[in-house]
């Protein structure tokens, strides 16, 4: 239902596809498929005579239905129009007279086009529709099968995605999504060699990232750190609770397991219960392929950076009711900090299974072995003190205040199941089990001073960690989707319910060293390794979780969500929900409440929709770093139980152009947010026994964030493509008068400009782009821009060598967190040769 493989045309272009309201009535059973008789049942058109694809597009919009096709099948070939009342499938065969083309139908509501056969004597041919239950690339079995088949981006060729599950739990065109939606397509992330999360992220619009090191990075919207990450639109897990030492157990999925990343800005409470007014992550998955197919790629890069992957999929029976893909990579990298280096081993599996007719059923798992030397990329720690890092004494550009002895392991293990079955064309139940454990080690020490220090001959403290840990997440989500019929309209309606649980501990001794001038850190701490018998006198060895219960930090997560969309005009849609939640945290307390949720969209003409929404913020115990005063006895430090809450307001505009190859969107929001635990840096950094390096914590009374998002994603031309987004955002905390910003170190502006050229004739085979990220000026660093280019050449239909150029102009820059000032690359190239079999 999804994408036929792109033919020459669209690799040298973009394939146009002319979009319906796909409302998830697909029965796709056994390979066939079976128009309902509701369906099936004829309109009234009135197409005009004229050129072949504005006439498609008319008739897309009329008969709610998905037209696919290259587009130099259209190019120069006019339609005779249509007039009357037919059914889709004969609609579209007498929209097509005399052009040559025919069509067959691959889903319950899509159409592909293609050149009809002609005979010897070159009469062309007209032989019945074809229909086909699965594309030639991916599956799209079921209704929830032909879903996520929509979504996907692989073999797209497109920088644009026109579907997404996030803000959902269906398949849903992204004009019809009433919040601000970023799909990061398969053929971007080839584009810029995006081999990790991290990576994705810093290319969304509105993102800000982060690094507190290369492993646990921490990423910001709308002024609010982003902490929901759901994988094929499933329950949550959790990227950061606020505890450093289960931060550092977190560790985030790797990027060669998943199609394409989507990220909703602003709450989400409906879904997810976790209303955090950042946004949420979506990642979703590949998936088994319908024919046997190989790829591979091997890459090659700046400081000895070689990574390798693999990628096998197709069925495992002739009737293809059983297919399996697996994928596998490895890499070893070094850095330009001397002495840095990544090792990495990853793979993963997934089996699917047409268990009937109307059922589906998946499984699978991935494994990740990641081994960092020297990760983290701290100039200096702030030590509490407000100000800038530019008068710090640096090391230079390839060093960094970490020891040469740090290092960090951690192995992920991830096994998940789901099942879809289809009641009727138009009811469907999905249940979706991902578990995910950690296990960590990691041994480093980082040396600071307060950034604002004027002395001769500044001093510090020298901070020695090690820890090992756990981190295991459970999550389970049902939901039942489906459609009726009132006062002659169609409307939909689903329900669900989602489960998760984590359960986390480490341990934490920690050496800390006082009065350490810069030469003493240089010269002798920078390379001593702490011995296991000086470890063993550390503070906190051997304590599992002192603060936070012999059972570790254990939080679950539970709630019913429900929502009801009706058109109550044609070009007016109303959606209301709510959910309930109820939270339980490591101290066994619990708090639950109501979250609703409205919005309503807009058609102004076939190509626009505008819309406006509202959802409120429930932020249930999230942070459980003490709050109030430092106490020696750490069975003394206090905890708030407050839950944080707020609204969100959102409108804007959305349009499908080009027949729905370009994306464009502009957002305009406003958040609010009261009850924000926030660090009390008066007090410093404090060390607790058996929980870490800390801030206490305050309150917050209240936060706002405001501003808007510009977007536009896709085909400008055939050759031409764009992926172009900027973000205004101004935040306070309005607590006291003057009203500061909520992040000191995120900029109030920040683009992403990133474009592509196919070039003709001769040189068809080549593929040109070229970007830049631009982030303002904050309260703690400078403004940056960073530039990138690439170039593509197609060796052969099978092959591609390709190259990536980061930072162009070799631009010094700065990203920083809370505590810590980081150098971003400089100038670095990867060599990339792919493979398709």
């Amino acid at each position: 239902m999804k994408i036929v493989e792109a033919g020459k045309a669209a690799v040298a272009g973009f394939r146009t596809v002319i979009p319906a309201t796909l409302l998830a009535t697909t029965a796709l059973g056994a390979g066939i498929v079976m128009p309902t008789s509701a369906y099936a049942q004829g309109r009234s058109y009135n197409v005009p005579a004229g050129p072949l694809a504005v006439a498609l597009n008319r008739l897309g919009e009329a008969a709610d239905i998905e037209i696919i096709y290259d587009a130099d099948l259209t190019n120069g070939i006019a339609s005779p129009g249509l007039q009357g009342s037919y059914g889709p499938a004969e609609a579209l065969s007498r929209l097509l007279v005399g052009t040559g083309l025919t069509f067959r139908q691959s889903g319950a509501r899509s159409y592909t086009l293609e050149r009809a056969p002609r005979s010897a004597e070159g009469a062309v041919q007209l032989g019945p529709v074809r229909v086909e239950g699965a594309t030639a690339t991916m599956t799209a079995n079921g209704t929830d099968g032909a879903d996520l088949a929509l979504t996907m981006t692989e073999g797209t060729k497109s920088l644009a995605g026109q579907y997404a599950q996030v803000g959902g739990k269906s398949a849903q065109r992204l004009r019809d999504i009433p919040r601000s939606v970023t799909v990061l397509t398969a053929q971007e992330i080839e584009d810029k060699d995006i081999t990790t999360v991290t990576a994705a992220l810093d290319q969304v619009t509105g993102v800000y990232v982060a690094s507190y090191n290369a492993r646990t990075p921490v990423f910001y919207s709308r002024g609010f750190l982003m902490q929901n990450l759901t994988i094929d639109g499933g329950s949550p897990m959790r990227m950061h609770d606020g505890l450093q030492s289960i931060i550092n157990g977190v560790g985030l999925p790797n990027l060669l397991a998943y199609d394409h990343v989507e990220v909703m800005r602003g709450a989400d409470g409906l879904y997810s219960g976790n209303g955090d007014a950042s946004g949420t992550v979506n990642l979703v998955r590949k998936r088994p392929t319908t024919k046997r197919q190989i790829k591979f790629a091997a890459y090659a890069g700046s400081w000895d950076n070689y990574r390798a992957e693999l990628d096998v999929g197709g069925p495992l029976n002739a009737s293809g009711t059983l297919r399996a893909r697996v994928v596998a990579g490895w890499q070893d990298a070094d850095s330009y900090f001397t002495g840095a280096y990544t090792k990495d081993k990853f793979g993963y599996g997934i089996i699917e299974w047409d268990a009937g007719a109307h059922t589906t059923l998946s499984a699978g798992l991935s494994y990740d072995d990641l081994n960092t030397q020297k990760y983290e990329r701290t100039l200096a720690w702030r030590s509490g003190s407000l100000g800038t890092p530019e008068n710090l004494p640096i090391l230079s550009k390839r060093d960094s205040w970490m020891p040469e002895w740090s290092y960090d392991k951690a192995q992920t293990l991830q096994y998940f199941a789901k099942a879809s079955h289809d009641f009727s064309p138009d009811w469907n139940l999905t249940v979706n089990v991902t578990r995910s454990e950690v296990d960590s080690d990691e041994l480093y020490g980082y040396y600071g001073i307060g950034i604002n220090s004027d002395a001769a001959v500044p001093s510090g403290f020298f901070m020695r960690w090690m820890s090992h840990g756990y981190s295991n997440q459970t999550m389970a989500d049902a939901n039942l989707k489906g459609k009726f019929t009132l006062f002659g309209r169609q409307h939909d309606v689903a329900v669900g319910a989602n489960w998760s649980r984590s359960d986390a501990n480490s341990t934490n001794p920690i050496g800390s060293i006082a009065g350490v001038t810069v030469e003493d850190y240089l010269t002798y701490y920078r390379y001593a390794k702490p011995t296991k018998a000086e470890i063993a006198t550390w503070s906190g060895y051997g304590t599992w979780g002192s603060v936070y219960g012999e059972d570790g930090w254990v939080t679950s997560r539970y709630g019913f969500w429900g929502t009801l969309g009706m058109h109550i005009a044609d070009p007016v849609k109303v959606i209301i929900g709510g959910r309930y939640s109820r939270n339980e945290n490591f101290r066994g307390q619990t708090i639950g409440k109501f979250v609703p949720y409205a919005a309503v969209t807009y058609d102004v003409s076939p190509d626009w929709t505008t819309y406006a929404s509202y959802s409120e913020i429930f932020e249930p115990m999230q942070n459980i770093v003490p709050i109030g005063q430092w106490h020696e006895d750490a069975t003394q430090i206090s905890f708030s139980d407050k839950p944080t809450t707020g609204r969100n307001f959102e409108g804007g505009v959305k349009g499908d152009l080009n027949g729905g190859a370009l994306q464009a969107a502009f957002s305009v929001f406003y958040i609010e947010k009261n009850n924000v635990y926030v660090n009390d840096e008066t007090q410093g950094q404090v060390v607790i026994p058996g929980y870490g390096t800390t801030y206490m914590q305050r309150v917050a009374k209240l936060q706002t964030s405001k501003g808007f998002d510009a977007e536009l994603k896709g085909a400008l031309t055939q050759s031409w493509q764009v992926s172009a987004g900027y973000t205004f955002n101004v935040t306070k905390n309005k607590e006291d008068d003057e009203g500061g910003p909520i992040l000191l170190w995120a900029p109030k502006h920040s683009a992403r400009v990133w474009s592509t050229y196919q070039l003709p004739d001769a040189l068809e085979g080549l593929r040109l782009g070229a970007g830049v990220r631009v982030f303002g000026n904050s309260d703690l660093r400078k403004g940056y821009a960073v530039i990138g280019a690439s170039a593509d050449y197609e060796i052969n239909r099978h092959l591609t060598l390709g190259v990536y150029l980061d930072n162009l102009a070799n631009k010094t820059y700065r990203v920083s967190t809370s505590s810590a000032a980081t150098y971003g690359n400089p100038r670095n190239f990867m060599v990339t040769l792919r493979g398709t079999y």
